[in-house]
């Protein structure tokens, strides 16, 4: 992750020339003629360091600054061939996932039975799916789970470019709450992931039909943030305490209140079905 006082070094030459040879710490992005994952790029507060060919660096620069990105300084390709340079693929990132994963990633381990596998999660409105790459490199078995197709296509890009294994299912969760049931009981996985999706009927879904020792893991946005900006449907907002409320007779792990730069505050929770 990157520092937000420091540039972020975004390397957008083609991968082979990457690949030959890049600046330490530098995160490569397909930016001029690949495809559209802008998800992968860090918050626009974060300045950047453009590695660039030379003859592409004006295009570069106008696009990012576009997307409302600062680039604060341009080295081209010529000028690396005379630095020290780094080689082979980097395994850096420039995007975060949610705070759960990011910070308390302790928590979501999980066991199962079975030591020829590994756990199952659910990841639940996984949108582009940063979180769904991270639980995967985690070491979870990933179900990602979207409604739009488009959005399960860049998570398939992403998953490749950092070489893990995401199944990508579209499905309307909110509206297939009989598929979404079907899907738990088949699968019986150990983890549910729901960042920045609301939709209060699953919650019962998930204390109801999810296994014993299985763990729910929900940011979402709390009531408050109605007061900085979006959303303001109280049927996307939860209400303070409502997670520990509704999950009383599961064992609570986590529950905190992480609290955007804009002020919105969102959910840190994470609790354990335990034996009745």
């Amino acid at each position: 992750m990157q520092d937000i006082d420091s540039p972020l070094i975004l390397d957008v030459r083609p991968h082979n020339h990457y690949l030959s040879g890049h600046l330490p710490g530098a995160v490569h992005f397909n930016l001029l003629d690949g495809p559209d994952l802008w998800h992968e790029l860090p918050p626009k507060n974060i300045p950047l360091h453009l590695c660039v060919l030379k003859e592409q660096a004006e295009t570069a620069i106008q696009l990012l600054n576009q997307h409302r990105y600062d680039v604060v300084k341009v080295t081209t390709h010529e000028e690396l061939a005379k630095l020290e340079l780094n080689t082979g693929a980097g395994s850096n990132r420039s995007w975060r996932g949610n705070p759960l994963l990011e910070h308390h990633a302790d928590l979501l381990k999980c066991t199962i039975d079975s030591e020829l596998e590994k756990p199952l999660v659910l990841d639940i409105g996984c949108g582009s799916g940063r979180d769904s790459v991270l639980l995967a490199q985690l070491g979870f078995r990933v179900i990602a789970i979207d409604n739009q197709a488009k959005a399960l296509e860049r998570l398939q890009i992403s998953a490749q470019n950092w070489n893990v294994a995401v199944t990508p299912k579209l499905m309307d969760c909110k509206n297939q709450m009989d598929d979404t049931i079907e899907l738990i009981i088949q699968q019986q996985p150990a983890l549910i992931m729901q960042s920045r999706f609301l939709h209060r009927p699953l919650l019962d879904v998930y204390k109801e039909y999810l296994p014993v020792n299985s763990k729910v893991a929900i940011h979402t946005f709390l009531e408050g943030a109605a007061d900085f900006g979006s959303p303001k449907n109280p049927d996307f907002l939860l209400k303070n305490n409502e997670l520990a409320e509704r999950f009383a007779d599961w064992s609570v792990l986590l529950d905190q209140v992480h609290t955007l730069d804009d002020g919105r505050p969102l959910s840190l929770f994470v609790a354990q079905k335990v034996t009745l």
